[in-house]
């Protein structure tokens, strides 16, 4: 396919929530949870929902400000809702305030059906899971891993020391600390044995993270922000790799994008320039030097970064989105369509409407990979059909 019939993907823009039960919604992901074979969407939200204002001596006042309010809203919040594909009916199924960014999904309890694990925001301490009901439209259990750390941006459920089971991984922010836990024979235990823990490195404080072979050793490493962790011969501890400094709040995703068999580091920064002064950078650091390939550098908050085959050419194009919590800038999506030789050609293929954490998945069956998100600090949740 040529770079012009590229050019012809269109996506269709659908709207799948314009009112959903809370603000600042965090993550978002997808799996098949009725098994008709579709994708569903999970959203998880830090929580507070759009102020509500009572006139007091002439003056608005926010109800979040009064004393207690703010607990009777978080009672009153759903923090985990889903939407069933087809039709988009949308399911609340657990109340938990202050749900950070990033969850991962897993089988915890051995049932057959995958479990949420995520972690609460900033001056919060608690990491869940939170089990599926039978039906997963029933309110779902939500059971506590550890309340020793705080912050936690990014877990991960796969098998990181190579003992053929899962574990729980967890980078914590505010504590600097990444982790993760064996779960326990009885996973129901609240919270997790501190002996099934793992230190795998502190005073870190880290974004994006990513458990597989980075490099074909055989043995499983974490990706953690810009560092690579391999696990020593003895299993004894970790060894830290630094990619590279100066990279700030990375969204990351390992693949072969070059088609050379080794896998590469997606990188985007994606909180800035929100959280600092300058611009956002897209680039690729291709092992086993690292050596960086910048492919943008004028991203406003680039939060969504996925990498997959979107027009069936056998090559690893790089779709990136934009957030939105730049006054004034249009919130753009990208795809970086791979030629096949390292290089890229970068394409907006949507525009307008800001997008955080979102996935490409094949919503509507047709074997071509869409779109779906939602806002962060934007009240929506929407989806991009490919044509």
């Amino acid at each position: 396919m040529s770079l012009q019939d590229q050019r012809r993907l269109q996506f269709k823009h659908e709207c799948i929530d314009d009112n959903p039960p809370t603000a600042r919604m965090s993550f978002c992901l997808t799996t098949d949870l009725t098994g008709n074979g579709r994708p569903d969407v999970i959203v998880g939200a830090v929580g507070r929902k759009a102020p509500v204002t009572i006139p007091v001596l002439d003056k608005q006042i926010f109800l979040g400000k009064l004393v207690g309010t703010r607990e009777i809203i978080n009672r009153l919040e759903w923090n985990v809702f889903w939407y069933e594909n087809p039709g988009w009916e949308r399911h609340e199924v657990a109340k938990s305030p202050e749900l950070s960014v990033g969850g991962a999904l897993g089988d915890i309890n051995g049932d057959g059906r995958v479990e949420l694990v995520t972690g609460q925001n900033l001056n919060e301490h608690e990491l869940y899971w939170f089990e599926q009901a039978a039906d997963p439209r029933d309110r779902w259990t939500r059971r506590l891993i550890t309340d020793d750390f705080e912050k936690y941006h990014d877990v991960a459920v796969a098998d990181v020391d190579d003992d053929g089971e899962l574990e729980v991984l967890a980078l914590s922010q505010e504590s600097e600390t990444v982790f993760y836990y064996d779960i326990p024979t009885d996973p129901t235990l609240e919270p997790w044995p501190v002996n099934n823990r793992h230190l795998v490195a502190e005073n870190l404080n880290v974004e994006g993270v990513q458990v597989l072979d980075v490099d074909g050793d055989g043995r499983t490493e974490i990706v953690a922000g810009m560092n690579v962790f391999h696990r020593r011969e003895d299993g004894d501890g970790w060894d830290r790799e630094v990619v590279a400094e100066g990279w700030e709040w990375t969204r990351i995703v390992a693949a072969d994008v070059d088609g050379d068999g080794e896998e590469e580091l997606v990188v985007t920064e994606g909180d800035l320039p929100y959280q600092g002064d300058r611009r956002a950078r897209l680039g690729i650091f291709d092992p086993p030097d690292w050596e960086l390939t910048v492919l943008h550098d004028d991203m406003s908050n680039p939060h969504s970064l996925q990498v997959a085959d979107l027009n069936d050419d056998g090559r690893q194009d790089i779709f990136v989105a934009e957030m939105g919590l730049e006054e004034g800038h249009e919130p753009r999506q990208f795809v970086f369509w791979n030629r096949g030789d390292g290089t890229f050609d970068s394409e907006v293929v949507a525009s307008g409407v800001p997008t955080h954490e979102a996935k490409l998945v094949d919503l509507d069956g047709d074997g071509k990979l869409d779109v779906v998100g939602k806002g962060y600090a934007h009240r929506t949740v929407d989806a991009w059909y490919q044509a």
